[in-house]
C-alpha cells in the first residue's frame, strides 16, 4: 500500500502540479526543468515524511529528485522534437513514466540500504 502512495504523490508532483509553462520549458529552458523537479520534489517530500522515518525519507526524496531531474533532461528533449507526431510523441512520454515508476520502485525496495550522506 505504500507505494500506492508514492504513486499518488508521482501523480500529483509530475502531472498536476506541473504548469504549461513547465511542461513545453522543461526542454529547452534549465529553469524550467528545474522549477518542475522542485515542484515533484516538495509533493514527494511530504509523501515521504508521512511514510518512513526522517532520514530514510530524506535520502529517497533527494535519490529520487536527481533521477526524476536526469531522466526528464533526456525524455523532455526527444519528445519536443516529436511534438507534433503523435506516434512517437506519446511512447516517448510513456517511457518516461515508465523510467519514473521503475526508479520510484527499485529505490523504494532499496530505501533502507541507500545512503547519500
Amino acid at each position: 500500500m505504500i507505494f500506492t502512495w508514492i504513486l499518488l504523490a508521482h501523480w500529483v508532483g509530475d502531472f498536476l502540479l506541473q504548469t504549461s509553462k513547465m511542461a513545453l520549458g522543461k526542454s529547452q529552458n534549465f529553469k524550467w526543468l528545474f522549477i518542475h523537479v522542485i515542484t515533484y520534489t516538495a509533493v514527494l517530500l511530504v509523501c515521504g515524511l508521512l511514510l518512513f522515518p526522517l532520514e530514510t525519507a530524506i535520502t529517497y526524496v533527494l535519490l529520487n529528485c536527481i533521477l526524476h531531474g536526469v531522466t526528464d533532461f533526456f525524455t523532455s528533449k526527444l519528445a519536443a522534437k516529436y511534438q507534433e507526431k503523435p506516434r512517437v510523441f506519446f511512447p516517448i512520454l510513456g517511457f518516461d513514466q515508465f523510467i519514473h515508476i521503475v526508479t520510484l520502485y527499485i529505490t523504494y525496495l532499496n530505501r533502507d540500504s541507500i545512503f547519500l550522506f
